[in-house]
Protein backbone atom coordinates (compact mmCIF):
# COMPACT_ATOMS: atom_id res chain seq x y z
CA UNK A 1 0.00 0.00 0.00
CA UNK A 2 1.62 3.37 -0.82
CA UNK A 3 1.52 5.44 2.22
CA UNK A 4 0.28 9.35 2.07
CA UNK A 5 3.16 10.61 3.86
CA UNK A 6 6.43 9.48 3.42
CA UNK A 7 9.11 11.29 5.16
CA UNK A 8 13.30 9.91 4.31
CA UNK A 9 16.30 11.15 5.51
CA UNK A 10 14.92 14.72 6.65
CA UNK A 11 17.79 17.02 8.14
CA UNK A 12 16.68 20.95 9.57
CA UNK A 13 18.85 23.16 10.71
CA UNK A 14 18.65 26.95 12.07
CA UNK A 15 21.55 29.16 12.00
CA UNK A 16 24.04 26.56 11.80
CA UNK A 17 22.68 23.98 14.51
CA UNK A 18 20.83 20.63 13.35
CA UNK A 19 17.48 20.49 14.77
CA UNK A 20 16.30 17.08 13.29
CA UNK A 21 18.56 15.11 11.92
CA UNK A 22 18.16 11.73 9.96
CA UNK A 23 14.15 11.51 10.05
CA UNK A 24 12.28 9.07 8.35
CA UNK A 25 8.57 7.96 8.86
CA UNK A 26 6.05 6.82 6.26
CA UNK A 27 1.89 7.43 6.77
CA UNK A 28 -0.30 5.04 5.41
CA UNK A 29 -4.27 5.86 4.42
CA UNK A 30 -6.65 5.69 7.45
CA UNK A 31 -3.46 5.40 9.96
CA UNK A 32 -2.33 7.42 12.47
CA UNK A 33 1.04 7.92 13.69
CA UNK A 34 1.91 9.70 17.08
CA UNK A 35 5.31 11.87 17.05
CA UNK A 36 6.48 11.69 20.34
CA UNK A 37 8.87 13.66 22.50
CA UNK A 38 9.15 16.98 24.66
CA UNK A 39 9.49 20.11 24.11
CA UNK A 40 12.33 21.18 21.74
CA UNK A 41 12.91 17.48 20.02
CA UNK A 42 11.76 18.42 16.91
CA UNK A 43 8.28 17.83 16.15
CA UNK A 44 6.48 20.65 15.61
CA UNK A 45 9.85 21.70 13.02
CA UNK A 46 9.21 18.27 11.48
CA UNK A 47 5.24 19.59 11.24
CA UNK A 48 6.54 22.88 9.79
CA UNK A 49 8.70 21.19 7.43
CA UNK A 50 6.00 18.91 5.46
CA UNK A 51 3.67 21.69 5.27
CA UNK A 52 6.28 24.18 3.53
CA UNK A 53 6.12 26.49 6.75
CA UNK A 54 9.57 26.58 8.43
CA UNK A 55 10.47 30.19 10.01
CA UNK A 56 12.67 32.27 7.91
CA UNK A 57 16.42 30.89 8.53
CA UNK A 58 15.55 27.12 8.60
CA UNK A 59 16.79 24.83 6.05
CA UNK A 60 16.22 21.37 4.88
CA UNK A 61 19.22 19.21 3.77
CA UNK A 62 19.92 18.68 0.46
CA UNK A 63 19.24 14.18 0.73
CA UNK A 64 16.17 15.03 2.38
CA UNK A 65 12.60 13.40 0.12
CA UNK A 66 9.21 14.34 1.47
CA UNK A 67 6.41 12.62 -0.65
CA UNK A 68 3.22 13.45 -0.42
CA UNK A 69 0.92 10.55 -2.30
CA UNK A 70 4.00 9.26 -4.24
CA UNK A 71 4.59 13.44 -5.61
CA UNK A 72 7.65 14.96 -4.20
CA UNK A 73 6.94 17.61 -2.10
CA UNK A 74 9.03 21.26 -2.46
CA UNK A 75 9.28 22.61 0.61
CA UNK A 76 11.14 25.50 -0.52
CA UNK A 77 8.83 26.71 -3.71
CA UNK A 78 6.16 28.53 -1.55
CA UNK A 79 3.88 28.72 -4.94
CA UNK A 80 3.68 24.85 -5.14
CA UNK A 81 2.72 24.27 -1.31
CA UNK A 82 0.25 27.26 -1.39
CA UNK A 83 -1.47 25.15 -3.98
CA UNK A 84 -1.35 21.82 -1.48
CA UNK A 85 -1.97 23.52 1.44
CA UNK A 86 -5.69 23.26 2.75
CA UNK A 87 -6.48 20.99 -0.13
CA UNK A 88 -4.54 17.75 0.50
CA UNK A 89 -2.95 18.37 3.31
CA UNK A 90 -4.25 20.76 6.69
CA UNK A 91 -2.41 21.63 9.99
CA UNK A 92 -4.50 21.97 13.22
CA UNK A 93 -2.08 23.90 15.55
CA UNK A 94 -1.88 24.14 18.81
CA UNK A 95 -4.09 27.08 20.13
CA UNK A 96 -6.97 27.86 18.11
CA UNK A 97 -7.26 31.33 19.64
CA UNK A 98 -3.76 33.23 17.85
CA UNK A 99 -5.49 31.09 14.48
CA UNK A 100 -8.61 32.15 14.68
CA UNK A 101 -9.36 36.49 13.72
CA UNK A 102 -11.09 37.69 16.62
CA UNK A 103 -12.92 40.35 14.53
CA UNK A 104 -14.90 37.77 12.14
CA UNK A 105 -17.24 35.78 13.59
CA UNK A 106 -16.66 31.31 12.58
CA UNK A 107 -19.16 31.49 9.55
CA UNK A 108 -16.99 34.49 7.97
CA UNK A 109 -13.15 32.57 8.76
CA UNK A 110 -15.27 28.83 7.47
CA UNK A 111 -16.39 31.03 4.67
CA UNK A 112 -13.08 32.32 3.16
CA UNK A 113 -11.48 28.78 3.36
CA UNK A 114 -14.50 27.54 0.83
CA UNK A 115 -14.07 30.75 -0.96
CA UNK A 116 -10.13 29.65 -1.31
CA UNK A 117 -11.23 26.03 -2.34
CA UNK A 118 -13.73 27.52 -4.69
CA UNK A 119 -17.08 26.35 -3.42
CA UNK A 120 -19.83 27.55 -5.69
CA UNK A 121 -21.94 30.35 -4.45
CA UNK A 122 -22.70 31.74 -1.34
CA UNK A 123 -25.88 29.30 -0.61
CA UNK A 124 -24.24 26.58 -1.10
CA UNK A 125 -21.16 27.64 0.26
CA UNK A 126 -23.45 28.02 3.45
CA UNK A 127 -24.56 24.82 3.70
CA UNK A 128 -21.37 23.16 3.59
CA UNK A 129 -20.53 25.57 6.00
CA UNK A 130 -23.01 24.05 8.71
CA UNK A 131 -22.22 20.44 7.70
CA UNK A 132 -18.78 21.13 8.55
CA UNK A 133 -19.72 22.19 11.94
CA UNK A 134 -21.40 19.76 12.75
CA UNK A 135 -19.56 17.03 11.35
CA UNK A 136 -16.97 18.38 14.15
CA UNK A 137 -20.55 17.66 16.85
CA UNK A 138 -20.54 21.33 17.70
CA UNK A 139 -24.47 21.96 19.11
CA UNK A 140 -26.40 24.28 16.74
CA UNK A 141 -23.70 24.86 13.99
CA UNK A 142 -26.21 27.97 13.03
CA UNK A 143 -25.79 29.92 16.47
CA UNK A 144 -21.98 28.70 16.68
CA UNK A 145 -21.82 30.23 13.03
CA UNK A 146 -22.48 33.61 13.98
CA UNK A 147 -20.96 34.16 17.02
CA UNK A 148 -16.59 35.10 17.52
CA UNK A 149 -13.51 33.33 18.63
CA UNK A 150 -13.68 35.05 22.23
CA UNK A 151 -17.53 33.44 22.76
CA UNK A 152 -16.67 29.96 22.70
CA UNK A 153 -14.84 27.93 25.00
CA UNK A 154 -10.98 26.52 23.78
CA UNK A 155 -12.77 23.23 23.08
CA UNK A 156 -15.47 24.71 20.52
CA UNK A 157 -12.56 26.82 18.92
CA UNK A 158 -10.43 23.70 18.56
CA UNK A 159 -13.52 21.88 16.69
CA UNK A 160 -14.16 25.18 14.50
CA UNK A 161 -10.23 24.74 13.36
CA UNK A 162 -11.08 21.10 12.60
CA UNK A 163 -13.76 21.95 10.50
CA UNK A 164 -11.75 24.57 8.64
CA UNK A 165 -8.74 22.26 8.13
CA UNK A 166 -11.10 19.78 7.04
CA UNK A 167 -13.16 21.48 4.64
CA UNK A 168 -11.42 20.18 1.51
CA UNK A 169 -11.51 16.66 3.04
CA UNK A 170 -7.50 16.43 3.31
CA UNK A 171 -5.40 12.78 2.09
CA UNK A 172 -3.23 14.33 5.21
CA UNK A 173 -3.98 16.12 8.33
CA UNK A 174 -1.19 16.97 11.20
CA UNK A 175 -2.89 17.78 14.30
CA UNK A 176 -0.11 20.02 16.38
CA UNK A 177 -0.65 19.55 20.16
CA UNK A 178 -4.20 20.04 19.87
CA UNK A 179 -5.31 19.08 22.70
CA UNK A 180 -2.32 20.35 25.20
CA UNK A 181 -3.93 23.14 26.14
CA UNK A 182 -7.36 21.71 26.99
CA UNK A 183 -9.08 19.95 30.28
CA UNK A 184 -9.48 16.57 30.49
CA UNK A 185 -12.91 16.12 29.77
CA UNK A 186 -12.54 18.11 26.82
CA UNK A 187 -9.12 16.68 25.32
CA UNK A 188 -10.83 12.88 25.72
CA UNK A 189 -13.85 14.64 23.40
CA UNK A 190 -11.33 15.97 20.79
CA UNK A 191 -9.27 12.62 20.76
CA UNK A 192 -12.28 10.95 19.59
CA UNK A 193 -13.56 13.61 17.57
CA UNK A 194 -9.67 12.75 15.64
CA UNK A 195 -10.85 9.22 15.48
CA UNK A 196 -14.19 9.38 14.73
CA UNK A 197 -13.45 11.25 11.68
CA UNK A 198 -10.31 9.42 10.58
CA UNK A 199 -12.63 6.45 10.24
CA UNK A 200 -15.33 8.54 8.31
CA UNK A 201 -13.01 10.21 5.79
CA UNK A 202 -9.90 7.67 5.78
CA UNK A 203 -7.60 10.64 6.26
CA UNK A 204 -3.79 9.83 7.04
CA UNK A 205 -2.60 11.56 10.70
CA UNK A 206 0.43 12.61 11.83
CA UNK A 207 -0.49 13.44 15.80
CA UNK A 208 2.57 15.59 17.37
CA UNK A 209 1.80 15.51 21.17
CA UNK A 210 4.40 15.33 24.27
CA UNK A 211 1.38 13.44 25.95
CA UNK A 212 2.28 9.73 25.98
CA UNK A 213 -0.95 8.94 27.25
CA UNK A 214 -2.81 11.21 24.38
CA UNK A 215 -0.38 9.40 21.17
CA UNK A 216 -1.47 6.00 22.98
CA UNK A 217 -5.14 6.56 22.76
CA UNK A 218 -5.19 7.81 19.25
CA UNK A 219 -2.27 6.20 17.09
CA UNK A 220 -1.48 3.44 15.53
CA UNK A 221 2.43 3.75 15.53
CA UNK A 222 4.71 6.07 17.50
CA UNK A 223 7.63 7.75 16.82
CA UNK A 224 9.74 8.99 19.94
CA UNK A 225 11.79 11.78 19.10
CA UNK A 226 14.63 13.09 21.40
CA UNK A 227 17.00 15.89 20.67
CA UNK A 228 15.85 15.91 17.08
CA UNK A 229 16.42 12.20 16.13
CA UNK A 230 14.29 9.50 16.21
CA UNK A 231 15.12 6.92 19.32
CA UNK A 232 12.42 4.45 18.82
CA UNK A 233 9.74 3.52 16.96
CA UNK A 234 6.90 1.09 16.12
CA UNK A 235 3.28 -0.05 16.75
CA UNK A 236 1.70 1.02 20.20
CA UNK A 237 1.56 -1.99 22.10
CA UNK A 238 5.22 -2.85 21.58
CA UNK A 239 6.40 0.58 22.75
CA UNK A 240 4.18 1.02 25.59
CA UNK A 241 4.98 -2.84 26.10
CA UNK A 242 8.62 -3.02 25.91
CA UNK A 243 10.23 -0.17 25.07
CA UNK A 244 14.20 -0.45 23.99
CA UNK A 245 16.15 2.58 24.62
CA UNK A 246 16.53 4.02 28.13
CA UNK A 247 14.79 7.48 26.82
CA UNK A 248 11.36 5.89 25.81
CA UNK A 249 11.42 3.52 28.83
CA UNK A 250 11.79 6.92 31.17
CA UNK A 251 8.44 8.75 29.03
CA UNK A 252 6.77 5.25 30.11
CA UNK A 253 7.68 4.86 33.31
CA UNK A 254 6.56 8.48 34.04
CA UNK A 255 3.10 8.04 33.23
CA UNK A 256 2.56 4.77 35.15
CA UNK A 257 4.32 6.23 37.77
CA UNK A 258 1.29 8.89 37.74
CA UNK A 259 -0.81 5.84 37.42
CA UNK A 260 -0.18 4.18 40.99
CA UNK A 261 -0.08 6.51 43.69
CA UNK A 262 2.88 6.82 46.47
CA UNK A 263 2.30 3.87 48.60
CA UNK A 264 3.58 5.91 51.62
CA UNK A 265 1.66 9.00 52.73
CA UNK A 266 2.98 11.91 55.25
CA UNK A 267 0.34 11.12 58.38
CA UNK A 268 -1.56 14.33 58.98
CA UNK A 269 -0.93 15.92 62.27
CA UNK A 270 -3.85 16.05 64.54
CA UNK A 271 -4.86 19.89 65.99
CA UNK A 272 -5.92 23.58 64.96
CA UNK A 273 -6.32 23.24 60.82
CA UNK A 274 -4.32 25.13 58.68
CA UNK A 275 -6.96 26.67 56.46
CA UNK A 276 -10.50 26.60 57.08
CA UNK A 277 -13.07 27.91 54.64
CA UNK A 278 -16.71 28.09 55.06
CA UNK A 279 -19.46 28.92 52.79
CA UNK A 280 -17.10 31.16 50.95
CA UNK A 281 -18.96 33.31 47.96
CA UNK A 282 -17.22 35.38 45.27
CA UNK A 283 -18.27 37.43 42.62
CA UNK A 284 -16.50 39.56 39.93
CA UNK A 285 -18.15 43.07 39.41
CA UNK A 286 -20.47 43.51 35.94
CA UNK A 287 -18.23 44.47 33.61
CA UNK A 288 -21.33 47.22 32.45
CA UNK A 289 -24.10 49.36 33.69
CA UNK A 290 -26.23 46.98 32.84
CA UNK A 291 -24.44 44.01 33.70
CA UNK A 292 -24.69 40.84 36.23
CA UNK A 293 -21.48 39.91 38.43
CA UNK A 294 -19.97 36.68 37.62
CA UNK A 295 -20.29 34.57 40.47
CA UNK A 296 -17.00 32.72 40.49
CA UNK A 297 -17.59 30.65 44.00
CA UNK A 298 -20.88 29.65 45.22
CA UNK A 299 -20.97 28.26 49.15
CA UNK A 300 -17.27 26.58 49.37
CA UNK A 301 -16.34 25.06 52.54
CA UNK A 302 -13.40 23.11 52.87
CA UNK A 303 -10.60 22.67 55.87
CA UNK A 304 -6.36 21.35 55.61
CA UNK A 305 -5.08 19.68 58.66
CA UNK A 306 -1.77 20.33 59.29
CA UNK A 307 0.56 17.86 57.04
CA UNK A 308 -2.35 16.94 54.83
CA UNK A 309 -2.36 17.57 50.78
CA UNK A 310 -5.82 18.37 50.05
CA UNK A 311 -6.01 18.25 46.25
CA UNK A 312 -8.46 21.37 44.21
CA UNK A 313 -9.46 19.44 40.61
CA UNK A 314 -11.44 20.96 37.93
CA UNK A 315 -11.58 22.23 34.53
CA UNK A 316 -10.65 25.32 33.66
CA UNK A 317 -13.55 28.50 34.68
CA UNK A 318 -14.61 26.00 37.87
CA UNK A 319 -12.83 28.64 40.20
CA UNK A 320 -9.99 26.66 41.09
CA UNK A 321 -7.21 29.87 40.91
CA UNK A 322 -9.57 32.37 42.59
CA UNK A 323 -10.59 30.10 45.74
CA UNK A 324 -6.35 29.62 45.81
CA UNK A 325 -6.19 33.24 45.76
CA UNK A 326 -8.61 33.99 48.23
CA UNK A 327 -7.17 31.04 50.87
CA UNK A 328 -3.74 32.89 51.04
CA UNK A 329 -5.37 36.94 51.26
CA UNK A 330 -4.63 38.00 47.54
CA UNK A 331 -8.32 38.50 46.88
CA UNK A 332 -10.96 38.89 48.92
CA UNK A 333 -14.36 37.28 49.08
CA UNK A 334 -17.98 38.84 48.89
CA UNK A 335 -19.10 36.40 51.23
CA UNK A 336 -17.92 33.25 53.93
CA UNK A 337 -15.10 32.91 56.06
CA UNK A 338 -11.88 32.52 55.91
CA UNK A 339 -9.72 31.17 58.86
CA UNK A 340 -5.94 30.63 58.33
CA UNK A 341 -4.55 29.43 61.10
CA UNK A 342 -7.02 30.08 63.44
CA UNK A 343 -7.05 33.74 62.43
CA UNK A 344 -10.15 35.18 60.25
CA UNK A 345 -8.45 36.81 57.04
CA UNK A 346 -11.67 37.09 55.04
CA UNK A 347 -12.26 41.31 56.08
CA UNK A 348 -8.35 41.97 56.37
CA UNK A 349 -6.77 44.15 53.46
CA UNK A 350 -3.69 42.39 53.34
CA UNK A 351 -2.01 39.43 55.49
CA UNK A 352 0.24 40.72 58.31
CA UNK A 353 3.93 39.30 57.75
CA UNK A 354 3.62 36.68 60.63
CA UNK A 355 0.86 34.70 58.48
CA UNK A 356 2.96 35.83 55.07
CA UNK A 357 5.57 33.70 56.45
CA UNK A 358 3.37 30.87 57.64
CA UNK A 359 1.63 30.79 54.02
CA UNK A 360 3.28 30.77 50.70
CA UNK A 361 1.94 30.53 46.65
CA UNK A 362 3.21 28.88 43.91
CA UNK A 363 1.79 30.01 40.42
CA UNK A 364 1.15 27.82 36.94
CA UNK A 365 3.59 30.15 35.12
CA UNK A 366 6.87 30.44 36.75
CA UNK A 367 8.94 32.84 33.77
CA UNK A 368 5.77 35.05 34.80
CA UNK A 369 6.53 35.01 38.69
CA UNK A 370 10.51 35.82 38.16
CA UNK A 371 11.82 39.48 37.30
CA UNK A 372 13.37 38.68 34.26
CA UNK A 373 16.22 41.73 35.36
CA UNK A 374 16.98 39.86 38.24
CA UNK A 375 19.19 36.67 39.50
CA UNK A 376 18.03 34.13 40.63
CA UNK A 377 20.09 34.35 43.58
CA UNK A 378 18.67 38.29 43.68
CA UNK A 379 15.08 36.71 43.11
CA UNK A 380 15.29 34.78 45.94
CA UNK A 381 16.34 37.09 48.26
CA UNK A 382 13.27 39.66 47.94
CA UNK A 383 11.11 37.25 50.12
CA UNK A 384 13.60 37.23 52.57
CA UNK A 385 13.99 40.93 52.74
CA UNK A 386 10.34 41.21 52.83
CA UNK A 387 9.11 38.91 55.40
CA UNK A 388 12.19 40.41 57.78
CA UNK A 389 14.11 37.04 57.68
CA UNK A 390 17.59 38.62 55.94
CA UNK A 391 20.66 38.26 57.52
CA UNK A 392 24.35 37.68 57.13
CA UNK A 393 23.68 33.75 55.87
CA UNK A 394 21.21 34.68 53.32
CA UNK A 395 23.47 33.64 51.12
CA UNK A 396 23.79 30.13 51.96
CA UNK A 397 20.52 30.21 53.07
CA UNK A 398 19.60 30.57 49.27
CA UNK A 399 21.99 27.96 47.98
CA UNK A 400 20.75 25.20 50.44
CA UNK A 401 17.24 26.13 49.02
CA UNK A 402 18.46 25.61 45.90
CA UNK A 403 20.08 22.12 46.92
CA UNK A 404 16.60 20.92 48.08
CA UNK A 405 15.57 20.96 44.96
CA UNK A 406 18.35 19.98 43.25
CA UNK A 407 20.06 22.57 41.70
CA UNK A 408 23.62 23.56 42.39
CA UNK A 409 24.95 26.87 43.86
CA UNK A 410 26.06 27.64 40.08
CA UNK A 411 22.35 29.19 39.11
CA UNK A 412 22.62 31.66 41.76
CA UNK A 413 24.23 34.23 39.17
CA UNK A 414 22.08 33.13 35.81
CA UNK A 415 18.75 35.13 35.14
CA UNK A 416 15.43 33.08 34.19
CA UNK A 417 15.90 32.95 30.22
CA UNK A 418 18.91 31.00 31.17
CA UNK A 419 16.78 28.13 32.58
CA UNK A 420 14.46 25.65 31.46
CA UNK A 421 10.87 25.44 32.09
CA UNK A 422 11.38 22.99 35.34
CA UNK A 423 14.24 24.71 36.48
CA UNK A 424 12.05 28.11 36.49
CA UNK A 425 9.26 26.15 38.64
CA UNK A 426 11.98 24.36 40.96
CA UNK A 427 13.43 27.98 41.80
CA UNK A 428 9.67 29.12 42.47
CA UNK A 429 9.33 26.16 44.68
CA UNK A 430 12.92 26.70 47.02
CA UNK A 431 11.91 30.63 46.93
CA UNK A 432 8.24 29.98 48.53
CA UNK A 433 9.96 27.74 50.98
CA UNK A 434 12.79 29.78 51.94
CA UNK A 435 10.41 31.29 54.82
CA UNK A 436 9.49 27.52 56.46
CA UNK A 437 5.27 27.89 55.08
CA UNK A 438 3.43 25.78 57.08
CA UNK A 439 0.66 25.68 54.38
CA UNK A 440 2.23 25.91 50.42
CA UNK A 441 -0.43 26.59 47.85
CA UNK A 442 0.25 25.10 44.64
CA UNK A 443 -1.72 26.65 41.56
CA UNK A 444 -1.56 24.24 38.89
CA UNK A 445 2.39 24.44 38.79
CA UNK A 446 3.28 21.89 36.45
CA UNK A 447 0.98 22.12 33.62
CA UNK A 448 3.26 24.30 31.56
CA UNK A 449 6.05 21.20 31.80
CA UNK A 450 6.62 17.90 29.86
CA UNK A 451 5.73 14.99 31.52
CA UNK A 452 9.43 13.86 32.72
CA UNK A 453 9.72 17.10 34.18
CA UNK A 454 6.28 17.02 35.75
CA UNK A 455 7.28 13.93 37.57
CA UNK A 456 10.63 14.94 38.80
CA UNK A 457 9.10 18.48 40.12
CA UNK A 458 5.85 16.58 41.75
CA UNK A 459 7.73 13.65 43.26
CA UNK A 460 10.18 16.60 44.85
CA UNK A 461 7.69 18.70 46.55
CA UNK A 462 6.40 15.30 47.52
CA UNK A 463 9.42 14.37 49.35
CA UNK A 464 10.28 17.91 50.76
CA UNK A 465 6.59 17.83 52.31
CA UNK A 466 7.24 14.53 53.92
CA UNK A 467 11.09 16.04 55.49
CA UNK A 468 9.52 19.44 56.85
CA UNK A 469 5.74 18.69 57.70
CA UNK A 470 3.73 21.45 55.88
CA UNK A 471 0.57 21.11 54.54
CA UNK A 472 -0.60 22.06 50.97
CA UNK A 473 -3.67 23.27 48.73
CA UNK A 474 -2.36 21.70 45.54
CA UNK A 475 -4.35 23.07 42.61
CA UNK A 476 -4.77 21.20 39.45
CA UNK A 477 -6.59 19.88 36.12
CA UNK A 478 -4.89 16.47 35.24
CA UNK A 479 -6.38 14.00 37.55
CA UNK A 480 -3.80 11.51 37.73
CA UNK A 481 -1.19 14.38 39.22
CA UNK A 482 -4.05 15.65 41.79
CA UNK A 483 -4.89 12.14 42.64
CA UNK A 484 -0.94 10.95 42.79
CA UNK A 485 -0.18 14.44 45.21
CA UNK A 486 -3.56 14.25 47.75
CA UNK A 487 -4.25 12.90 50.94
CA UNK A 488 -7.96 13.95 49.59
CA UNK A 489 -9.60 16.08 47.07
CA UNK A 490 -12.46 18.18 46.48
CA UNK A 491 -13.83 18.63 43.28
CA UNK A 492 -14.90 21.83 41.96
CA UNK A 493 -17.46 22.70 39.15
CA UNK A 494 -19.08 26.10 38.35
CA UNK A 495 -17.74 27.64 41.59
CA UNK A 496 -18.96 24.62 43.67
CA UNK A 497 -17.67 21.53 45.43
CA UNK A 498 -20.01 18.85 44.26
CA UNK A 499 -17.71 16.11 45.66
CA UNK A 500 -15.46 15.41 48.16
CA UNK A 501 -13.11 12.77 49.48
CA UNK A 502 -9.97 10.40 50.15
CA UNK A 503 -8.10 10.75 46.83
CA UNK A 504 -7.79 6.28 46.51
CA UNK A 505 -11.71 6.45 46.94
CA UNK A 506 -12.85 9.49 45.22
CA UNK A 507 -10.94 8.76 42.02
CA UNK A 508 -11.94 4.75 42.03
CA UNK A 509 -15.67 4.89 42.88
CA UNK A 510 -16.95 8.60 42.22
CA UNK A 511 -20.51 9.59 43.50
CA UNK A 512 -21.56 12.47 41.70
CA UNK A 513 -22.11 12.54 37.51
CA UNK A 514 -19.64 15.53 37.26
CA UNK A 515 -16.64 13.44 39.11
CA UNK A 516 -17.49 10.47 36.78
CA UNK A 517 -17.23 12.06 33.82
CA UNK A 518 -13.95 14.05 34.73
CA UNK A 519 -12.61 10.19 35.78
CA UNK A 520 -13.94 8.86 32.66
CA UNK A 521 -12.00 11.16 30.94
CA UNK A 522 -8.37 10.09 32.10
CA UNK A 523 -6.20 7.63 30.37
CA UNK A 524 -7.76 4.11 30.71
CA UNK A 525 -5.55 1.32 31.64
CA UNK A 526 -4.98 -0.40 28.61
CA UNK A 527 -2.91 3.14 27.04
CA UNK A 528 0.30 2.56 29.09
CA UNK A 529 0.08 -1.05 29.27
CA UNK A 530 0.13 -2.08 26.05
CA UNK A 531 -2.93 -3.53 25.19
CA UNK A 532 -4.49 -2.69 21.87
CA UNK A 533 -8.00 -0.24 21.64
CA UNK A 534 -10.49 -1.28 19.89
CA UNK A 535 -9.57 -0.30 15.73
CA UNK A 536 -6.10 0.11 17.18
CA UNK A 537 -2.88 -1.81 17.02
CA UNK A 538 -1.03 -1.73 13.67
CA UNK A 539 -3.19 -2.40 10.96
CA UNK A 540 -0.53 -1.71 8.28
CA UNK A 541 1.98 -4.50 8.74
CA UNK A 542 3.62 -3.22 5.25
CA UNK A 543 4.55 0.19 6.72
CA UNK A 544 5.82 -0.70 10.49
CA UNK A 545 9.53 0.39 9.27
CA UNK A 546 9.50 3.76 7.26
CA UNK A 547 10.30 3.58 3.32
CA UNK A 548 13.62 5.28 3.16
CA UNK A 549 14.34 5.57 -0.80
Amino acid sequence: MRPILDVADLDITIAGRCVVRDLSFAIAPGETMALIGESGSGKSMTAAAIMGLLPPGARIGTQARLRLDGELLKPEDEAAMRRLRGRAMSMVFQDPMSCLNPFMPVSGQIDEALQRLGTGAGRERRARLLELLAMVELPDPAAIARRYPHELSGGQQQRVMLAMALAAEPQLLIADEPTSALDATVQAEILALLKNLQRKLGNALLFITHDLAAAAELAHRIVVMQAGRAVERGPVPVILGAPREDYTRKLVSTRRMLAAPPQTQPAPRVGEPALRIEGLVHDYPARSLFGRAFRSLDGVSLTIAPGETLGILGESGSGKSTLARIAIGLARPSAGEVTLFGTPIARLARLDRALRRRCQIIFQNPYGALNPRLTIESAMREPLELLGLSGPGDRDRIAAALGDVRLGPEHLARYPHQLSGGQRQRVCIARALLSEPELLICDEIVSALDATVQMQVIAMLKALQARRGFAMMFVGHDIEIVRWMSDRIAVMHRGQIVEQGPAGLLVEAPQEPYTQRLIAAMPRAHTMTGEADEGGGTPHRDLAEPALG
